[in-house]
């Protein structure tokens, strides 16, 4: 009597619960299979009349287990932790319960299934499932959508923008009670080509890095951008590496009828490597009595312009026509009192000593240029963030400090010339204020590592004195610089992604 009731005391072991037409059927002559907790077989006719096929202590589900089963809707596996090839594919299945942990599954497993079905799990581990349910195409996970599936907004902030949601044209238009864009919102998000954000203050780290599309930006022309001003300001900022792979001719909205802060704008500008700001009055020509220009050449300033430059508005800022290409030696070489910045979208070339001595400069927005001559941006007590996406040759002591008008230091701290191909003598050396001054570049430039021989600047080497200055480059550039104990001129060197 014994061995006759052993078939189904294994039966029993496997997991099979009663032998009901309602319920997973236990008779061995129904052709399930199951092998140390491996189900191969599982014929459709022995589903159950609702659908239901229930496999408590199942640990893997062969290929093409149920493959084209209509009449399935609900599978219960709470110990599953590989599905094989097909496994599911063409069925009916709705609904499919798991335990805590998430199965290996071929990529075709639910190939054909309900884009409807839903994914129930501990509640505990619905992150977990979260990809799982999103590559098998799983409608909601609990009855409730997919984490990362749906825009999502909790107290003004932007937490989830899914890329499957980006419009047709790219054009991300969001309410003006979105007031912060949180980490990671819109990395990698290739179709994007532009961002409408009136409300926005705060922007999070990678939130638009890698949105190779994105052309566009819109804060609305709101008097400033998202920029804090220190690091006590907690309601405006934007992390370093939120436009990190963005393209550098993107352009950010401005509206001159607004009172903006031209001089937060054009640090916002220079630090996310944008090309332009859309909106910025730029004019034709500059007027005589005070600038003199031959050629597409501004040649010098005439002593008015100085008085000029000296007190001029809109925060101290000067707009140079776009036919103006290059800025000659010498000019602007003085202490002007409140000449901020200069804007200038059709330079290419900058003469020696051009800005020496400038110590009010404090940003120099020039996106298309590409050399600059000797002694360029010295002593610029005030110069801020540099961004110089297509310069290529920098002559020798630019960008130093340590003479009269440097003060307590350059304030410098942030430099992004990955087109570099030649640094000159001393370039990079001085006083700079702040450590761990943050540089990109591209491929290894050419550095001249000789001492500066005239004076003032009589000694200075290139990048010397820096504090813990930190080099991103990207992978593929990383590979054609020489590491000295794993730094490059004395700078932290770091991938970036």
């Amino acid at each position: 009597m014994i061995k006759k009731f052993l078939p189904l005391a294994l039966t029993l072991t496997l997991g099979l619960a009663s032998c009901s037409k309602t319920d997973t059927p236990v008779v061995p002559q129904s052709g399930i299979t199951i092998t140390s907790g491996v189900l191969s077989a599982y014929p459709e006719k022995e589903i159950a009349a609702t659908g239901l096929v229930s496999l408590p202590e199942v640990t893997e589900i062969s290929a093409k287990v149920f493959e084209g089963y209509k009449t399935l809707k609900t599978v219960k596996a709470p110990k599953l932790t590989k599905i094989g090839d097909a496994a599911f594919k063409g069925s009916a299945l709705t609904s499919l319960e798991l335990g805590a942990t998430v199965p290996t599954t071929s990529d075709n497993a639910f190939e054909g299934t309900s884009e409807e079905k839903d994914l129930i799990v501990p509640a505990d581990k619905v992150a977990d499932f979260a990809d799982f349910a999103k590559k098998h195409h799983f409608k909601t996970i609990n009855g409730a959508p997919i984490p990362g599936t749906e825009i999502e907004i909790k107290d003004g902030v932007l937490v989830t923008y899914p890329i499957d949601k980006t419009p047709a044209d790219g054009i991300v238009t969001l309410e003006a009670t979105v007031t912060e864009i949180a980490d990671g919102v819109f990395l990698d998000n290739t179709k994007l080509t532009a961002i409408h954000a009136p409300g926005v203050k705060k922007i999070g780290k990678a939130a638009f890095k890698n949105c190779s599309a994105l052309m566009t930006v819109d804060f609305g022309g709101a008097q400033r951008p998202p920029l804090a001003i220190d690091e006590t300001d907690k309601t405006y900022g934007t992390a370093e590496d939120a436009f990190w792979g963005t393209p550098e001719e993107k352009v950010l909205v401005f509206d001159e009828s607004k009172s903006p802060n031209f001089l937060q704008y054009f640090e916002f500008i220079a630090r996310h490597h944008f090309a332009k700001l859309d909106g910025i009055t730029i004019p034709e020509s500059l007027d005589g009595k005070y600038f003199k220009v031959k050629g597409g050449v501004l040649t010098d300033i005439t002593s008015a312009g100085q008085s000029y430059l000296a007190g001029q508005g809109r925060n101290g800022v000067l707009v140079l026509p776009s036919s103006i290409t290059r800025i000659d030696n010498s000019v602007f070489t003085q202490r002007f009192q409140n000449f901020k910045a200069i804007y200038a979208e059709g330079v290419t070339e900058v003469g020696s000593f051009a800005f020496n001595e400038t110590g009010s400069l404090n940003f120099a927005h020039l996106p298309k240029l590409k050399k600059l001559g000797e002694a360029v941006f010295t002593d610029n007590a005030s110069l801020t963030a540099v961004n110089f996406p297509l310069l290529e040759e920098i002559g020798d002591v630019c960008f130093t400090g340590g003479a009269n008008f440097s003060g307590n230091g350059l304030k410098i701290t942030y430099v992004s010339i990955p087109a570099a191909k030649k640094i000159g003598s001393g370039a990079f050396h001085g006083n700079y204020k702040h450590s761990g001054v943050t540089f990109i570049l591209g491929a290894q430039p050419e550095v001249n590592t000789k001492a500066y021989e005239d004076y003032p600047q009589e000694g200075f080497v290139a990048f010397g004195q820096l504090k813990s200055p930190v080099l991103y480059v990207t992978p593929e550039h990383l590979k054609t610089y020489t590491l000295t104990d794993g730094k490059w001129h004395g700078f932290t060197v770091k991938e970036l992604k």
